[in-house]
Formats: structure tokens, sequence, C-alpha cells
């Protein structure tokens, strides 16, 4: 029997927290179903499932990468939308058969193109979304196109804005994300030798708020007493502001996409999340999986209202470098007083495996796959239901 085709389109040229739970998502789908990546980032996409994932690059010329709104963004879909139908004709006269499904992850706007191409060639679509979705035509037009779309619960507000709605249509659905069981992260053992060690991974984006915390730093009293990992993702191809690498900050430690991320991270003792409103926060999962001591800002984002201060995590102001900074110094000097608030953070992260917070969208790529029928809601399918 001829294994079903699947078409994942990602345009976006760098690389981010939406590719991993992307990747983990089609992880849950049953080995009838091939991947086939087109992306503008291949170095992302893990290729160890390799007879369930290939990757071929997206070529897209940096003068059209940047272009985010009018005749440049035109342009630019023009031009995927191209690319994606000769890779799609090229799949189908590889495997003498069309592929059962478009997936999309990067957004509605960004994945305009994949919409066209569904529409052209009468490919079903699913789409993911990971985070905010801006409010533009093009957004608005992809949303009403009546496609199963997985939607993060903290996306709600400005889909419904985008939509022109107060309600959003029943081919939606939320999820969450989750973490792999056969990739778990690696537990953290503390050892009392007078250093804490604080633990920062995101990209370089301004939103991801590096700045707060190297400001943190410098205003942090017990300096002798800190040290701290930087991993980080540079975006390129990108108009979108970013922070500077600062290597000249005391014990600091800085890393550009690491592959030894599991191993830095277990070695840390305190995880720092400067993100404001981060849509999801899979940095800050799997550290309270590993069993770091986990601080987040007060920002009523999803790991604010999921976890309690002083329960299983640490909360100070947001956009606050002194109030970080005075949270820094004292978990520094009372680093044993913590370690019971990382173990409860620990059995939170529990309750967010991969087979679980995925299988709704895994279910939904092996029905277009196999009956290229739109998404049954009811039995199988339930919103929200995580």
């Amino acid at each position: 029997m001829k294994p079903n085709h699947c078409i994942i389109f990602d345009p976006i040229p760098y690389h981010g927290g939406s590719k991993i739970a992307t990747q983990l998502a089609i992880k849950q789908v049953n080995d009838g179903t091939v991947f086939h990546v087109l992306s503008a980032s291949p170095m992302s996409w893990n290729q160890d499932q390799s007879n369930k994932l290939s990757v071929t690059t997206l070529v897209l010329p940096q003068c059209l990468a940047i272009q985010t709104q009018g005749l440049g963004y035109w342009a630019k879909q023009a031009y995927l939308a191209f690319y994606l139908t000769m890779f799609t004709a090229w799949l189908v006269l590889t495997h003498i058969k069309r592929p059962n499904t478009l997936l999309m992850a990067s957004g509605p706007g960004v994945d305009f193109a994949g919409y066209a191409v569904s529409k052209l060639m009468q490919i079903p679509l699913l789409q993911l979304i990971h985070g905010p979705v801006g409010k533009s035509s093009a957004a608005k037009w992809c949303l009403n196109q009546g496609h199963p779309t997985f939607y993060l619960q903290s996306a709600e507000p400005s889909l419904l804005l985008c939509m022109d709605s107060d309600t959003l249509p029943t081919s939606f659905y939320t999820f969450t994300n989750g973490l792999d069981e056969n990739d778990y992260p690696s537990t953290h053992s503390f050892v009392s030798d007078g250093t804490t060690t604080f633990y920062w991974a995101a990209s370089l984006l301004k939103w991801k708020g590096l700045d707060i915390l190297k400001h943190a730093i410098e205003l942090a009293k017990s300096r002798s007493q800190i040290t701290i990992n930087i991993c980080y993702i540079k975006p390129h191809n990108s108009n979108a502001e970013q922070s500077f690498v600062d290597t000249s900050i005391p014990n600091s430690c800085w890393f550009k996409e690491p592959k030894n991320l599991d191993e830095i991270r277990k070695k840390s003792d305190v995880y720092i999340s400067t993100s404001t409103n981060e849509p999801f926060g899979l940095s800050t999962l799997e550290a309270l999986a590993a069993g770091l001591i986990v601080v987040i800002p007060r920002d009523n984002a999803f790991w604010d209202q999921k976890l309690q201060h002083n329960v299983n995590c640490i909360k100070y102001t947001t956009n606050d470098a002194q109030s970080l900074s005075q949270t820094m110094s004292h978990i520094a000097k009372n680093l044993d007083q913590y370690q019971s608030i990382a173990k409860q953070g620990q059995k939170v992260a529990t309750q967010y495996l991969a087979s679980n917070t995925y299988r709704d969208i895994a279910r939904a790529i092996e029905t277009k796959c196999s009956h290229h029928q739109t998404l049954v809601s009811g039995s199988e399918i339930k919103s929200g239901e995580h």
C-alpha cells in the first residue's frame, strides 16, 4: 500500500519554537504518512525520522524574505505560490500520487501562498497557529476558507479581531504544546557550591526581553554568586528589531543555537523568562520538566495563569529589570529554600506530554490523509479538550 503524502510549508527563514512544536505534532501521526518539508530554514528540521520526514530547501531571496506588507508582500506570496506549485507538481510526478494534505504552521498571513495552492490544486489544507495573528485582509481571507485550524488559546483574541467576529468558526480547535516522552529534558541536580547558575533560552527578537536580563545582571548586588548561560537564536532575513549579544557581561556564557542545549540546561539551577505575553513558552515547559527553579514575569500570559508564585515558580514584575535583579539575587543567596518549588514545577510539566497535547492534530492529519474529507467535529475532535 502506497503511503500518504503531506507537504509542510515553512517560509520563515529562521529557527523557532513553532517549528519544534510542529515536529512534535507530526511525530504523533501514524507511520502511513510521509512528510515533505519545503523550508526556508532546512537546518531547523530534525531528520532523524528519515522514513517519515524529508526536507527540501526553499530558496527565498533576502529582498523578498523581508517583505511583510504592500506590493513587496504580494510579490513574495506570488513567488512562494509558484515555488510551492512546482514542488507539489514534482512530488506528483515522483510518487505518481497527489499529496493528501498541505500543512501550514507559520500563521495565515505568512502562509497565504499555501492557501492559494490548496485552492488551485484542490488539496486539503490544515493550519496550525502558534501565536497571535496580525490583522490583515490576507490573513482574514485565509481564515475564512473553512480549513481545519488549530490554535493556541492565547491566539484567540487576535483571531477574533482579524476575522471581525465574536465567535470562531466550528472548524477551529484549541491545542497546547507538549514534550516528547522519548526525548524528555534531563533532570537537574542541585549542588551547593556557593554559585547559582541561571539559564536563559530564546531568540534575539526584542520582545523576548534579553535587554531586560542584561540590565538585571548589571543591577545585581550579589554578582559574584551568579553565573548565567545564555542560549540564543539569531533570526536572519528579518526586519524585526533584535537585541545585541554582549559577551563582556561578567560571568556569562553565550551559546548560539547550541546542539547540547539539554546538557546546558541540566547544569543550570534557575531558568529565567523575560518574554512579554509569550503565546506558550516551550522553553519554560522544558525548564519545569528539567527541575529548574522557574522565574517568569507577571504578564497574564499562559504560564503566569498556570503557575503559582512561591508554589511552583517565582514571579517578578513584567519588564522591570530591578524586580528581576532582586529576584535573582535573593535566589542566589537562598538557593536551598527554592528547591521544593522546582520539584513542584516538575510535577506540572508531566501534564504536558506530546502524545496527549498533539493527539487531535495527529488525528486531523490522519483523517485528511485517509479520506480527503473535511474534519468531523464531535466524537473525534473536541475543541479545548486538554
